[in-house]
């Protein structure tokens, strides 16, 4: 329908269909896949390649981009990493008026990936994972943990044995009453002293015997 009316010509449909292939396969080869639906009306939506994919060309070439990314100096995951300008970074693009880094730093704002940021730019994530390496090398660009992100309490240690001997913990102390479950429930009250039946008593004294 695309090349129909002229909106764009087959080369370039091909050229899409063969970009998005690769990124899917990227992700799925490099990430994991938790849950998935089925959307019964998507048919409509789908471009095909006109020429078609090959299924074992895509997976040799995701494959190769995989060990190229596995091989970068600067190692970064391109959908956990997020990406955050460095002052030397923020200086750099200051002085810089246009250019595809220029675009990428621009995005780099602590909470994107460079996954977020490639569908940004409408490029191809692996070229996109591939110049941030590059800004990262060069001191522009780091990974940094957002800030709604909160760190795990890490416990104390216990505390070190004193002259040979483990040291002691001091229990904490409960008071009486602290709960505050004297003010819904009342006290008991106090029991009196045990008495045997008068029945007994009397059979006991009727064979002499002391009460």
């Amino acid at each position: 329908m695309l090349i129909a009316q002229d909106l764009v010509g087959s080369a370039e449909l091909q050229l899409m269909c063969v970009m998005a292939a690769l990124d899917g396969a990227l992700a799925v080869g490099m990430g994991r896949i938790d849950d998935f639906t089925f959307e019964q009306d998507a048919r409509t939506c789908r471009l095909a390649a006109p020429d078609g994919i090959e299924p074992e060309w895509l997976v040799e070439e995701a494959g190769r981009r995989i060990r190229v990314l596995g091989a970068l100096a600067q190692y970064l995951s391109p959908f956990r990493s997020r990406l955050a300008r460095t002052h030397a970074g923020s200086a750099w693009l200051a002085n810089t008026a246009t250019g595809e880094r220029r675009e990428i730093l621009l995005r780099a704002n602590g909470r994107r990936s460079v996954r977020d940021i490639a569908f940004l730019l409408g490029r191809s994530l692996y070229a996109v994972t591939v110049e941030v390496s590059r800004l990262m090398s060069e001191g522009l660009l780091e990974t940094v943990v957002p800030a709604d992100v909160q760190s795990l309490e890490v416990p104390s240690p216990p505390p070190a044995p004193v002259g040979g001997q483990p040291a002691q913990r001091q229990l904490p102390q409960r008071l009486p009453g602290a709960s505050g479950i004297t003010d819904v429930l009342p006290l008991r009250p106090v029991a009196e002293r045990w008495r045997p039946p008068q029945t007994y008593l009397a059979k006991h004294r009727a064979r002499g015997g002391n009460p």
